[in-house]
């Protein structure tokens, strides 16, 4: 009797967290999808020509499906055919040397300016690339038994594309666990870091200026 009460709270608790993590994903589904608090500075065609020079890569593609180390996260970003963290099918190389027809996309600390990606839409990523992640994280071992959000004080705005800087990603607000999955894909794979900024739909004004 005793073991079946047990089982029966284990499960319960087992249920509860994935509702938490799957509100938590739909909510922040929401937050990028409607772009709230996120400002981009205007793009003339010759700004244009400007942050193509600093870009490591513009790349015409579609995103294919999400990545993230929990499958269980996996699956319900990709039953929604989005995601923000995701692996891009090249269909063009309008900069940077490419050999593969796949690169990652990386958007770790953009904040509110993550771009979605929808499964099936043609976008022009403008981005650098990524060599390794650092975590930064503080760690709590109490807080990362339940499973909490947790949070630094304020995290630093992302870097700019292009530059030296971003060659190490520095993640202060990212599971370790997450962490050293991404590090792992960055050894073998082309990872790109970009965000709503500075992706855009192919067929949008400012997706045109950077496929010229």
């Amino acid at each position: 009797m005793i073991n079946k009460i047990q089982n029966t709270e284990r499960h319960q608790y087992h249920c509860a967290s994935i509702l938490k993590k799957t509100v938590l994903i739909l909510f922040i589904l929401s937050l990028t999808t409607f772009g709230w608090a996120c400002t981009c500075n205007t793009i003339a065609k010759k700004v244009a020509k400007k942050i193509t020079k600093n870009a490591d890569y513009v790349l015409l593609g579609t995103a294919v499906e999400n990545v993230h180390h929990s499958d269980s996260i996996e699956a319900v970003w990709d039953s929604e055919k989005v995601g923000i963290n995701v692996k891009f099918k090249v269909e063009k190389v309008y900069k940077g040397s490419l050999q593969t027809e796949f690169v990652y996309i990386n958007q770790f600390e953009t904040d509110n300016c993550t771009q979605s990606f929808r499964f099936g839409e043609k976008y022009i990523i403008v981005g650098t690339l990524i060599e390794k992640f650092e975590n930064l994280r503080p760690f709590s071992e109490a807080i990362y038994k339940k499973d909490e959000i947790f949070e630094t004080v304020v995290s630093p705005p992302p870097p700019p594309i292009g530059g030296l800087s971003i060659r190490k990603m520095k993640c202060y607000n990212i599971e370790m666990e997450l962490v050293d999955y991404w590090n792992k894909i960055a050894e073998n794979e082309i990872v790109v870091y970009t965000n709503q900024c500075s992706s855009f739909h192919a067929e949008s004004t400012y997706g045109k200026y950077f496929s010229k």
